[in-house]
């Protein structure tokens, strides 16, 4: 009886099924890179109405800069996000600057890897 039980918790346990990445191309996001006197900022947006109930669970950007720093975070919505479907994120950058920014990506994270809804255009 216990193996019976054991058995049915971890099918049960496994049964959840991990959001699938999708690298979006920068035909879906954009992203600029401010110089300020004591700090730079880069700033990540893309615009979808998706959301978790529709598939969406996340949606990460990272920047590579030419010395192999890499950095990532999560982006959110924006201060109006009930009537906005603009997404964004920023990176302070303390010690360095713009011109050493090698690039973005961004990678959204599904319910499944084929679901075609994701930023369309």
């Amino acid at each position: 009886m216990k193996k019976i039980l054991l058995v049915t918790c971890l099918t049960a346990c496994n049964s959840e099924i991990e959001p699938e990445p999708i690298y979006l191309t920068q035909d879906f996001y954009s992203w600029t890179c401010k110089d300020y006197q004591d700090t730079s900022e880069i700033v990540v947006s893309t615009n979808t109405c998706e959301d978790y109930e529709t598939g969406l669970h996340w949606i990460i950007a990272e920047y590579q800069l030419v010395n192999g720093i890499i950095g990532k975070r999560k982006l959110d919505k924006v201060d109006d996000w009930e009537d906005s479907c603009v997404w964004e994120t920023s990176f302070p950058l303390l010690e360095e600057y713009c011109i050493e920014v090698e690039g973005v990506s961004l990678t959204a994270y599904v319910d499944e890897p084929s679901w075609t809804g994701l930023f369309s255009k």
